[in-house]
């Protein structure tokens, strides 16, 4: 040990940076003392892609425990960690990030749950007064169904957050930026009759996607104005209903250079992958992925990872549903990654990240001259012994 200990600190980061998977860098930060102080979170490449952590939703006796329970696909089993800023709240995904809104009073906040960084929000109770809504009370029916991040607030402030709630049992869609007091609402689901519920929403190419139960295709230019958002909804098309006549699901998913959609029959448990001509609403069919596989949640956009990297880890031309199974896109089988029961419900696909200390301060920097009304409290480096929890061997 003492040989590996005396390795120069400049040895010690070039092999830092050339790892890519954030289990091999926390395991490489844990081999000696010396290596951890020698190695920091800015030492790994932010960008590479990771394997999603399936965030499980709390059950009635432990919702407004100070824990909550994370399943890794790489070490196959269910860890808890330390989380109190999401008790007793309820928690949907977007760049890594959880949008969590308290239960009773509505308050909400963009949490980064690996390193307990936290944004403030503008209240739900802000939203309702900018739509008109006439209700008595924001109940438990009130929540958050799906939201988008244009960027990760860990590199960049210069991101805009839309989210899909339902008010009294009526699907609605607002956007928030860094500095804004209230948030900006899109009419759309007033003024369209047949608008229905959005069951996706996703930011591709520098514009926000939305399709509704009805297969209905929406973008929205998002015009940045002084003092608020303004947001122009573009009807794109119908999405092609040649592949089944009565689809009730559809899921947006955004590659490099694609927009893709899945699929279910109404009928049948069958699923179909297709591209997406963002102009025309057509769809290509997709049968193979390659060595690439989705990762589909009900709350978000889902993503799209290269299995090389994680061989033994992901199957390669699937889909990963959060309701802890997948479907194999070439036969149709469906198997299940989680062999024991649960007694809670899945809730989302957490990507996990670090936040780098230098883009920290810059961003709450950026964040505070834009407005103070958006509090950030951060915990540091926090998020390397949550990680370090859920990542490491028995």
């Amino acid at each position: 040990m003492a040989i590996w200990e005396e390795l120069p600190v400049d040895l010690l980061v070039k092999i830092a940076n050339r790892v890519k998977v954030m289990e091999d860098f926390i395991a490489l930060r844990a081999v000696c003392t010396s290596w951890r102080v020698s190695i920091t979170n800015d030492d790994f490449d932010m960008f590479s892609p990771q394997v999603p952590l399936l965030m499980l939703n709390a059950t009635k006796d432990n919702k407004y425990h100070k824990y909550r329970e994370f399943y890794s696909l790489s070490k196959k089993k269910v860890v808890r960690v330390f989380l109190p800023e999401a008790r007793g709240r309820d928690c949907v995904s977007s760049e890594g990030w959880l949008c969590t809104m308290s239960c009773y009073r509505k308050k909400m906040n963009l949490l980064h749950p690996f390193s307990r960084t936290q944004i403030q929000l503008p209240p739900l109770i802000s939203l309702v007064v900018s739509l008109g809504v006439k209700i008595m009370s924001i109940g438990e029916e009130s929540l958050i169904q799906k939201v988008a991040l244009s960027a990760s607030p860990c590199i960049t402030s210069d991101y805009v957050l839309m989210v899909s709630v339902l008010i009294d049992h009526d699907n609605y869609l607002a956007f928030w930026r860094p500095g804004d007091r209230k948030w900006s609402r899109s009419n759309i689901n007033t003024t369209i009759p047949t608008w229905g519920n959005a069951t996706s929403i996703i930011y591709y190419n520098g514009q926000f996607y939305c399709v509704t139960c009805y297969g209905q295709l929406w973008v929205f230019d998002v015009v940045m104005e002084s003092k608020s958002i303004h947001v122009k909804p573009r009807f794109v098309a119908r999405v092609d209903g040649n592949i089944y006549p009565n689809k009730q699901y559809y899921r947006l998913v955004k590659t490099s250079n694609a927009l893709l959609i899945v699929t279910k029959s109404s009928t049948h448990l069958r699923y179909k992958v297709s591209e997406l001509d963002t102009f025309t609403g057509r769809l290509n069919n997709i049968t193979n992925l390659g060595d690439s596989s989705i990762f589909l949640s009900n709350d978000d956009g889902g993503s799209i990872i290269n299995c090389f990297e994680f061989r033994g880890v992901v199957k390669p031309n699937h889909i990963y549903f959060t309701d802890m199974w997948t479907y194999n896109i070439e036969d149709e089988k469906i198997e299940y990654f989680h062999p024991g029961p649960s007694s809670i419900c899945p809730l989302t696909w957490v990507t996990p990240s670090f936040q780098h200390r230098h883009v920290t301060r810059k961003v709450y920097e950026l964040h505070v001259i834009k407005g103070k009304l958006n509090k950030i409290n951060t915990l540091g480096d926090s998020g390397v012994s949550l990680l370090a929890c859920i990542l490491r061997k028995n």
